[in-house]
């Protein structure tokens, strides 16, 4: 009769998360998981198969979550316009510096998708919701008289996925946050604003240095 298990599989992800997002899976050594995640190397064997299936885990996780975030844009109480201008300065401040942890979602994608297919098939769909659910967005602002409604939702929606992924990424190699913050805020100019957009965005941010 097996033994129960003595530990949560949830937690045990997480704190893989954590050790591949710190040094990418080439870089993770199987001695490396199991002191992260406290487990013996047979415990690890029997409940996820090995380091390439607990890594698997922990990208799906890590790219659950970065959609996740995204999406939660969509349900805030501001003008969507001004919901699309939080997230900007909210990356800036976030991953400004280098101050937040590594993503285990960015991190393999760079690192994995050109021979893993597995990883850029789900990296690539991450990035498709996350483009979606900022078109969405702007689509959103174009009916509450923010955005030019002749403009097309979904190439924006891509724009800003490239340039919010790109800050994190940026700031993961420590370019201060005042300079994510200007390339934030300098993005905006792609909106094809109305003056009611234009009003709704402000213009106080604050020091950011």
């Amino acid at each position: 009769m097996p033994r129960p298990r003595t530990f949560d599989e949830a937690d045990v992800v997480a704190r893989a998360r954590e050790a591949f997002a710190e040094t990418g899976f080439a870089g993770t050594s199987l001695d490396t998981l199991l002191e992260a995640t406290g487990l013996a190397r047979q415990s690890l064997y029997n409940a996820f198969g090995g380091k390439k299936e607990l890594f698997m885990r922990a990208f799906l996780s890590g790219t659950a979550e970065a959609v996740e975030a995204v999406e939660a844009i969509r349900h805030g109480s501001d003008s969507p316009i001004s919901r699309i201008r939080t997230q900007l300065v909210k990356m800036a401040v976030l991953h400004g510096g280098g101050q937040a942890p590594p993503s285990l979602f960015m991190k393999a994608a760079v690192e994995l998708s050109a021979r893993e297919p597995e990883v850029a098939t789900t990296a690539a769909a991450a990035f498709d919701a996350i483009r979606t659910h900022y078109a969405a967005c702007i689509a959103e602002a174009q009916e509450a008289g923010e955005v030019d409604p002749a403009a097309d939702a979904d190439s924006l929606g891509a724009f800003f996925c490239a340039v919010i992924e790109g800050m994190a990424l940026l700031g993961g190699t420590g370019v201060p946050r005042a300079r994510l913050l200007d390339i934030g805020l300098t993005s905006l100019a792609a909106l094809p604003a109305t003056e009611l957009g234009r009003a709704h965005l402000g213009t106080d941010d604050g020091d950011w240095s």
